[in-house]
């Protein structure tokens, strides 16, 4: 081999260690920021991070108790796991406030064994995080409210709470079928709906979807594309380290970029969207018909309140309002419709509770959407007597 040649061959080697070298150093320099950032990040975090819940709904919503923080802990502890057909159910858990069974379903109030030996009236409860109990203990989630209130009245009831959060209703629909598959047979199925249908709606920009459908799309046959996964893996990676937080806050600072208040949302008119929630919504309740035709149970359908709604709003929810501005146009769209739903209004089994905190004078709202324990009391009260008149 030629002296040239062998120069070469060692310039090259010689280039190739200094690359690699340097790589390395960068690397390395790079996970030591990543590391450091991510330490002055979290002591900063923890400085500033707000009391869970605010201050202000533990002293005005829920009469200085301490069990609220218990409760705010025991929801971030929640893990869920996969589903047939609707994605998900929560993991059993035992908590101070938060029970769930080996079925994923929040626990109930239940009454004493009765020697009554009347069957108990069964009752299915469908819904979103509002009806499985966000911001309640176990007895006082509306369905247990409704379970305590029906034994006062000297009805046996049996109450299945199969809400879970960030359900719409057509996934409560399919739970319901799988309910009926597997040979429950209840006597009265209770649907609590509203704000998830119409946040997925705004933020697909199409209605009747799942609530962050767009992740299910990622994430469909990940595991047969390698590529795909690498690249998923790696942008997740970015998207969550210091190094990018702080590119986006010197972006903010110095170039003038706006913080990213909300979701980024589909461009779709509101009007339009508020129309197909409703028109699912409506399609559905045929189908529920359907099934209650044949399987001879009897449907109630209540359409949820939210922070919007309310005439003369506390400080804390005009702030919970404001933060969640982005969606107050198409709720009120979707109110209008309900509100010139004829079909949907002239049903006895129809209840539109939009209206039911309109003129409360004190903390209702613990956020846009989700009510104290005694917001959950007033709901029950507003429910129980459609509960009482359906036909037996």
């Amino acid at each position: 081999m030629s002296r040239p040649l062998i120069q070469t061959i060692r310039r090259a080697a010689a280039a190739l260690r200094t690359t690699w070298l340097l790589l390395g150093l960068t690397l390395l320099l790079l996970l030591a920021l990543e590391l450091g950032l991510r330490g002055v990040f979290q002591l900063k975090d923890r400085v500033a991070k707000p009391t869970v819940p605010d201050a202000r709904v533990i002293r005005d919503g829920y009469a200085g108790a301490a069990w609220p923080i218990d409760h705010a802990r025991e929801l971030e502890a929640l893990a869920a796991r996969w589903e047939p057909y609707v994605y998900f159910r929560q993991q059993p858990f035992a908590g101070k406030t938060i029970t769930i069974d080996d079925l994923g379903r929040r626990a109930v109030w239940r009454p004493p064994v009765s020697d009554s030996g009347r069957p108990p009236v069964k009752i299915l409860m469908l819904g979103g995080s509002s009806l499985w109990g966000y911001g309640a203990r176990d007895d006082q989630t509306i369905p247990s409210l409704l379970a305590r209130s029906l034994d006062e009245r000297g009805v046996a009831a049996e109450i299945r709470n199969l809400s879970e959060i960030g359900y719409v209703n057509t996934q409560e629909l399919v739970a319901l079928v799988r309910e009926l598959q597997e040979g429950y047979r209840p006597d009265v199925v209770l649907f609590y709906d509203g704000v998830n249908d119409t946040t997925s709606a705004l933020l697909a920009g199409k209605p009747t979807l799942t609530t962050n459908e767009v992740n299910r799309v990622r994430e469909f046959n990940l595991l047969q594309s390698p590529g795909r996964l690498t690249a998923a893996l790696i942008g997740r990676l970015v998207a969550d380290s210091a190094l990018e937080r702080l590119a986006e806050s010197i972006g903010r600072r110095f170039l003038g970029a706006p913080a990213t208040a909300h979701p980024a949302l589909a461009t779709a008119d509101p009007a339009v969207l508020a129309r197909g929630v409703v028109d699912g919504y409506r399609a559905n309740i045929a189908i529920v018909d359907a099934l209650a035709k044949e399987y001879g149970f009897r449907p109630l359908f209540v359409w949820q309140p939210v922070v919007f709604s309310k005439a003369k709003p506390v400080p804390f929810e005009q702030e919970e309002a404001a933060k969640y501005a982005w969606t107050a146009p198409i709720f009120a769209e979707v109110a209008r419709v309900i509100q010139n739903a004829a079909d949907l209004r002239a049903r006895r089994d129809f209840v539109d509770l939009s209206d039911v905190f309109r003129e409360a004078d004190d903390l209702v709202f613990i956020d846009y959407c989700h009510t104290t324990e005694a917001g959950n009391a007033q709901i029950a009260e507003a429910v129980l007597p459609h509960i009482l008149e359906l036909p037996r």
